[in-house]
């Protein structure tokens, strides 16, 4: 009968998630359709890191996918001129729903990308309604509407739907409450290990927010549940607590590697937490609030708010019951305003970006104590009219806060009066014999219900997207013809590995994986810091505190790095390609030079093996304006080369065209400059640069900041590196090898950054790591060398493997050990039988 009975009450679970599910997705739908946003309307929704960072990853996934990329899943060749990827797959691709991608056609990843988010929405819907019902039987139409308020909270909607692997965080805290019932009544602990596993592999971010969600979940219900002992409670604790680090150890594969990487990743300044004002933090409880990242997005719908405010005056519903949810749920609102408990939800951490990241969790508690509420029994008339008078505490206490848009009482009082009415109506139904078997009144009571939080959800959604929108504006649009055009221009002039064909990153930092390609550019949170520093050196401009780094269009960096074909775009946004002579990937040199460079001209020259740059001395007047003119000699038809990677703004050679110098805002530590060329030195070899500066003109260096490059000594020395250089050079998916000319001495010099889990090989030599050289790779040739070959691991993977392993015997053991106590039960039964 116990396993009849528990059939039945997964089957009526399944409804009230799949009604939950496609309303979520026919609201994120409506708003869409009503915005005339991607896929519905012409406008974009690729605001801030969407398009300029998760997109192009998802392009890059859907390249390795289809074994078109350059790289596996170890590591990306066509990023940053050779970068690890297996970190970043696991932070932002680490979800399976990710290798949907690989179902679509490329020129049509904004749409995968857009059903993959509509899909987690919807699943994190109907994962809060399984559990609703899990956790306490109720009416099933209540864990629909608790389920939608869920799905499409402020948080989803506000944060959420543009950073697609966040997501997978709405979806993990149900999930993990649903662990923690598991824990309690001694079911699923094999499923409940792959639960944990599979949602820290998908993003262990947000996965570690839910975690220390479900942990306050399990002791709020192990305070209130008086069904189970306390041995029992405690037990629940232990399983609960085997269940998460079982499943971490599972994924150490994906999880070290990111923890190790993100150790040497580009820092950014920690943020500065200063909560918010009482009623701006309050008013991001109602219906049509918008603040950008700035505040917490608590909005679950003025229905849900409305239920989880009748718990402390629901008379059925236990004392103790009601203490613990209404103390956890406050503990959670508390610690998002007290700087040791917010920076405690970032990982110790505190972001630059939105500040309240982790604010899902607040979401999903206050839709578990609406039901808790409605799960003994549906709260009376003097409850409701109690809750809607703290409601009308919050609307007064939030009165003024900038953060309410224009109309936002009508939703809250039309959602508000039909919830009342409604479950006045069911309440009253229900009160009396004669009417208690009566169902259409109560089915229409909740269809409208139903009705009212989806008018309202999707009223909420329109805001929330337009106010973003103007915020944020649209990095990039979709695939359209034009990115066709490049993507087409791209791989019909590139030769990889004979040479690297460089798409610059004038559309997006990520243009090498959206377009195709082998460049500079790289938007990650996890970019080497030491790349950084090696780019910087070099001349290269970057933004996002030096996470996104930016192409330089540079004849000599271009030599360095084996860049023999460039794109560039003419008029309006056309492709052009030039090509060059370029060295091999790998060359050779008798000795690696002075380490000593003291500006990005000598460093080059230092990598490249040759002396091709006049670094002039120069003179400069300051204007009234600000402006600054710099006065300098070099050898007249040389090309005079500008450095002020501290400067905003712009500069030309007298008379001639300006030239942007990249900075856009906090020169130095937001962004910075690129080296730019600006024209032919005149016969006179006199140069005159004029400096228009922008908002904050500082950073101008008292040398090194102008070049001329002699075309001739490099066209030279180019010769000379393709001469000596290696031959038959071949690229795996993270290894690479080639042949070396007979008599090679030296070191042999790889045009790939030196990163840590690299290993190399020549001849029939041990294998070892090779050294720095100015950032790049340089392994010393000894013997008679000849041919070399490297091998990329990502650094943390072989613990990570071996912990995964130690997990997986664990778990086999665990399995085993239930198997054996389940025979032994079963044969105890028979026996007595």
């Amino acid at each position: 009968m116990a396993t009849e009975d528990a059939a039945v009450r997964r089957r009526s679970a399944v409804l009230p998630a799949v009604v939950a599910g496609v309303m979520v997705a026919a609201v994120f739908a409506a708003s869409g359709i009503i915005r005339g946003t991607f896929p519905f309307g012409s406008s974009s929704r690729s605001t801030n890191d969407l398009g300029t960072q998760y997109i192009p990853f998802f392009a890059h996934l859907w390249d390795v996918v289809h074994g078109q990329a350059q790289g596996d899943l170890f590591f990306n060749w066509q990023s940053a001129f050779g970068v690890g990827f297996l970190a970043d797959l696991g932070v932002d691709l680490g979800s399976p729903l990710s290798l949907l991608v690989a179902l679509f056609p490329r020129d049509q990843i904004d749409l995968a990308v857009y059903i993959i988010t509509t899909l987690k929405l919807s699943l994190a819907a109907a994962a809060m309604a399984t559990l609703l019902l899990k956790m306490h039987r109720g009416p099933r139409w209540v864990a629909a509407i608790l389920g939608l308020s869920y799905g499409v909270c402020g948080w989803a909607l506000d944060d959420g739907a543009y950073v697609p692997m966040w997501l997978d965080g709405l979806i993990a805290l149900p999930m993990y409450f649903l662990v923690a019932e598991w824990s309690l009544r001694r079911q699923h602990r094999v499923l409940s290990v792959l639960v944990v596993a599979v949602f820290w592999l998908s993003n262990f971010y947000t996965a570690y927010m839910a975690t220390i969600g479900a942990g306050l979940y399990l002791i709020a219900r192990l305070l209130t549940s008086n069904e189970f002992g306390w041995w029992h409670r405690l037990q629940a604790l232990v399983r609960h607590g085997v269940s998460f680090v079982l499943g971490m150890a599972l994924v150490a594969p994906i999880l070290l590697p990111i923890i190790t990487t993100n150790d040497a990743a580009t820092p950014s300044p920690s943020g500065v937490f200063r909560p918010s004002a009482l009623d701006i933090f309050l008013s991001r409880l109602l219906p049509l609030s918008e603040g950008v990242g700035r505040t917490a997005s608590l909005y679950v719908g003025t229905v849900a708010l409305l239920l989880a405010l009748t718990l402390p005056f629901n008379r059925f519903v236990p004392w103790v019951t009601k203490i613990v949810w209404v103390i956890t749920t406050a503990a959670v609102a508390l610690s998002f305003r007290w700087a040791p408990t917010q920076s405690m939800w970032h990982g110790f951490d505190t972001p630059n970006g939105s500040q309240y990241r982790e604010a899902f969790v607040l979401c999903g508690v206050i839709v578990v104590i609406a039901w808790i509420s409605v799960a003994h029994r549906l709260p009376g008339p003097i409850a409701l009219v109690l809750a809607a008078g703290l409601l009308a505490v919050i609307v007064v206490l939030s009165d003024g806060s900038p953060l309410l848009t224009e109309h936002w009482l009508t939703p809250l009082i039309t959602s508000g009066a039909v919830v009342v009415v409604a479950f006045g109506i069911i309440w009253i139904l229900r009160r009396f014999p004669a009417t208690r078997r009566l169902r259409l009144p109560v089915a229409v009571a909740f269809g409208l219900v139903l009705l009212v939080v989806g008018l309202e959800t999707t009223w909420s959604a329109v805001v929330v997207d337009e106010y973003r929108s103007k915020s944020l504006g649209a990095s990039a649009g979709p695939w359209d013809d034009r990115q066709q055009a490049r993507y087409d221009a791209i791989r019909a002039a590139g030769d990889w590995p004979s040479y690297r064909t460089d798409p610059g990153t004038s559309v997006v930092p990520n243009d090498p994986i959206l377009l195709g390609g082998q460049g500079a550019g790289l938007y990650s949170s996890l970019l080497p810091y030491s790349l950084n520093k090696t780019f910087t050196g070099l001349g290269f401009g970057w933004s996002g505190y030096g996470r996104a780094n930016h192409s330089l269009d540079n004849p000599v960096t271009d030599a360095i790095f084996s860049v023999g074909a460039r794109m560039r775009l003419i008029g309006d946004g056309v492709p052009q390609i030039t090509k060059s002579e370029a060295p091999p990937l790998i060359t050779v040199r008798r000795n690696l030079g002075d380490s000593n460079t003291p500006d990005a001209y000598t460093a080059q020259e230092r990598l490249l093996g040759y002396t091709v740059y006049q670094v002039p001395d120069y003179k400069g007047t300051r204007f009234a304006s600000g402006d600054v003119r710099l006065v300098s000699r070099c050898e007249a038809g040389t090309t005079a080369y500008l450095h002020m990677p501290r400067v905003e703004g712009r500069a030309r050679l007298e008379g001639g065209d300006w030239h942007d110098l990249g900075a856009t805002r906090r020169p130095g530590i937001n962004t910075r400059s690129s080296m730019v060329g600006l024209g032919t030195v005149p016969a006179n070899g006199v140069i005159r640069i004029e400096v228009n500066f922008g908002e904050d003109p500082q950073g101008i260096p008292p040398h090194g900041a102008i070049g001329c490059l002699n075309h001739q000594a490099l066209g030279k020395a180019v010769r000379r590196l393709r001469e000596s250089g290696a031959t038959d050079v071949q690229a795996g998916g993270h290894s690479i090898r080639a042949k070396l000319p007979t008599g090679s001495k030296g070191w042999a010099v790889l045009a790939v950054p030196k990163l840590p889990g690299w290993t190399c090989k020549v001849g029939n030599g041990k294998a070892q790591t090779p050294r720095d050289f100015g950032g790049l790779m340089a392994v010393p040739l000894t013997g008679d060398p000849q041919q070399i070959a490297c091998s990329y691991t990502p650094p943390g993977l072989r613990r990570g493997l071996a912990a995964a392993g130690a997990a997986a015997v664990l778990l086999l053991g665990i399995v085993l050990i239930g198997a054996a106590r389940r025979r032994r039960i079963t044969r105890h039964d028979l026996t007595k039988s």
